[in-house]
This record gives C-alpha cells, sequence and structure tokens, in this order.
C-alpha cells in the first residue's frame, strides 16, 4: 500500500488536505457524525476512515433487534443502578430508534415490528413473580417518557405459537422490532457518499496526538481541524482513558427452515442469549456469560464453547425437532462500560468521542452520531 507522501498531488489534495472534520470509523455512529456535520456545515471537507472493508466493530456483525430493552434486563438494571440514569438510558434507546427510522426509512432497511419477547424458564420462578410485579410501573413510566400506554404484558401463550420448548411464561414488549443490519449500512454509506463525505475503507489509526489534532495510520499521518472517535468497542486503543471495554457477541444463522412459526424478537437469561427470525431461518447470539474474561477481547473469531451451547439452545428450546443445518457463523465487538448509557463526550478542543453503546447500537448510534457531531 502507498502511504500519503507517495500519493500524486492530486490525491493528497482531494482526500488528505485541509480536513475539517476526521471521522475514525465507519460504523452507524461514524456515518452518523458524518452526516449531520454536512448539514450543519454545508461547504467543511469531511474524510471518514474506516480499517476493514466493511465496518470493523458491531455495525455490520449485530444481529439486527431494533430493541430498547425488555423488562427482565430493565428490572435487573434498576436493582444495579441509580433508577433515574436507568430511564434515561430506556429513553435514550426509544428516541433513538425513533430518529433511526426516520432518517434511514423503514423500507430502505427492511424494518418490521414483529414484537419482541423475555422467555422465562420453569426455573426462574421467582424471577416471573417479580416482573408481573413490575410491570404496571414500567409501564406508567415508559408512558410518561413517550405516551405509549402498553409496553409490556405478559403472553402465556407464546411460547407454544412459536414451537418453543421450555418455557414457563414469555413477557411481550410490544413496540420491538428487527431491521436488515446490511441494508441498514448500505443505506448509511449511500447518504454520506452523497452528502459529498469522502470515506476511505483499509486504513488503520494507530494513534492519535490529541492536542495538535494528528491520526497516525497505516498510510501515514492524517491532520484535522476536528478529529472524532467513533469506533466504539475499539475506543481504548486510540483513547485508553475512556471507560469502553471490548466484549465479542458471537452469532450463528441457520439454514432455512419449513414452515418456520417462529417470528419476532427474543431475549432469554436477562439478554445473554437472543434469536429471531429472518425470513425463514434462525439467527441466534450470546452466551457470552459462559466466559465473560474470555469474551472480554478484540480478536472477531468463534469459540466451540460458546458455538455449542448456542446449538444446544437451538436444538432444546427454540427449534426442537427441526432440521436445518447452521449456515453462517461469526462476531462482532462491542463496547460496554460501568453505564449503559453512552459516552459522548469532548476529549480536548481538539478531539471527541462516541462510544459505549452498551450492545444497543442499532438504537443508540444514530442519535449519538447526531450529538456528537453538534458538540464539535
Amino acid at each position: 500500500m502507498l502511504n500519503i507522501e507517495q500519493l500524486s498531488f492530486w490525491e493528497r489534495k482531494e482526500f488528505f488536505e485541509q480536513i475539517d472534520f476526521l471521522i475514525i470509523g465507519a460504523g452507524i455512529v461514524g456515518c452518523s457524525t458524518a452526516f449531520h456535520l454536512r448539514k450543519k456545515y454545508p461547504s467543511a471537507r469531511i474524510l471518514v476512515l474506516e480499517r476493514g472493508v466493511l465496518p470493523c466493530g458491531a455495525s455490520t456483525k449485530n444481529a439486527g433487534f431494533a430493541s430498547f430493552g425488555g423488562p427482565v434486563e430493565l428490572l435487573d438494571d434498576l436493582k444495579k443502578q441509580d433508577a433515574s440514569l436507568v430511564w434515561d438510558t430506556i429513553q435514550a434507546r426509544y428516541e433513538g430508534l425513533v430518529y433511526l427510522r426516520e432518517l434511514i426509512g423503514d423500507k430502505a432497511m427492511d424494518f418490521q415490528q414483529n414484537g419482541g419477547w423475555d422467555l422465562i424458564t420453569p426455573d426462574q420462578t421467582g424471577l416471573s413473580e417479580e416482573v408481573r410485579d413490575g410491570l404496571s410501573a414500567m409501564n406508567q413510566e415508559f408512558f410518561r417518557m413517550t405516551g405509549n400506554k402498553v409496553l409490556f404484558s405478559e403472553d402465556q401463550t407464546a411460547a407454544g405459537r412459536f414451537g418453543l420448548s421450555g418455557i414457563e411464561t414469555c413477557f411481550n414488549i410490544a413496540l420491538e422490532g428487527q431491521i436488515d443490519t446490511g441494508k441498514m449500512m448500505k443505506r448509511y454509506h449511500q447518504l454520506i457518499v452523497g452528502a459529498g463525505i469522502h470515506i476511505l475503507y483499509g486504513i488503520t489509526v494507530h494513534s492519535i496526538d490529541e492536542q495538535q489534532g494528528i491520526a497516525e495510520t497505516s498510510i501515514g499521518a492524517v491532520s484535522a481541524s476536528k478529529i472524532a472517535v467513533t469506533v466504539n468497542g475499539f475506543t481504548q486503543q486510540l483513547l485508553k482513558d475512556e471507560d469502553v471495554i471490548p466484549a465479542r457477541a458471537q452469532v450463528l444463522v441457520t439454514s432455512p427452515i419449513p414452515d418456520l412459526s417462529l417470528k419476532g424478537t427474543f431475549h432469554y437469561d436477562f439478554g445473554y442469549y437472543y434469536f429471531r427470525n429472518f425470513e425463514n431461518r434462525i439467527l441466534l447470539g450470546g452466551a457470552r456469560n459462559l466466559d465473560i474474561e474470555g469474551e472480554t477481547t478484540y480478536e472477531m473469531t468463534t469459540t466451540s464453547l460458546i458455538q455449542d451451547r448456542l446449538q444446544q439452545l437451538l436444538h432444546e428450546m427454540i427449534a426442537p425437532g427441526a432440521s436445518y443445518t447452521i449456515d453462517y457463523q461469526w462476531s462482532g465487538i462491542m463496547g460496554m462500560g460501568a453505564s449503559k448509557y453512552p459516552i459522548i463526550k469532548r476529549v480536548n478542543d481538539n478531539v471527541a468521542v462516541g462510544a459505549r453503546l452498551g450492545g444497543i447500537g442499532v438504537a443508540l448510534g444514530t442519535n449519538v452520531g447526531k450529538k456528537l457531531a453538534e458538540l464539535i
């Protein structure tokens, strides 16, 4: 690969000189940041750098859940964190999904609002009672925020309708949806290229001189008036002091299953497992809780420990008796931290960061990018 010093006058002048805004990372947050900067500054020179041939974190590797959280996760969070912060996070996710649909469009990303369900197994009887007791208060709070009267409700027939085994009861999340992640990011790419923003793939940013506003990359130094770091789970590779820990998520997709009754999005075991239909396939991910230390990594590989557990869950709970093969397996890197509320902040006058999407990047990413653009 040629470095910047070996590029032509034309290449350097058009792509790498007098950059007003440099965006590091071409995922949801990076694309949204670039797009909203263009709206605010029509004549600015904006450059997006991405180290992969596609976004390297989770933007094109997630499960395609248009989710803001189920009642089981919500009750668990309310035990561990300040209630106002928990509800602020839920509101940010809800508003983020509304804005994502407005910006990208339901048709462009194949958005379907088929509903979601939290699954409770017989050994979690105490949990089901706790959720029942909390439904009214959670729905009241959600109504206060959004004007939607009923978000969560118990649905005791869902397991039978969807062919699930070993489920005691289910709690419905009425407004949850699902998207085609690839189509979403394709539309994002079209938006920023159509806005006259340069996006260059295959260029790795190794470090940032925060005081000078210089990014040291795999092809040389790139200077910019302002730099936005939007690499989520990889943030500490560039900004070591930020509370963003990499968290690998492993996923698989089955072959088509004839007469598949499963439709919608499903959460199990406090959200550590999640699955959905894609047409007549099953997409299943999670099991990170089996090896939290091992899954705190930047390596995008799959492991037999987790993939075997996912396949066991498929066989025993999700599609018992069905005939299928595993057609796809992959992993992506999420950004976690002490809080589930995203980081949107200035590091200094030259550098800002938008990160820590907590595994709910589809919901949060677009608004995080918009707010980051306003901040810088």
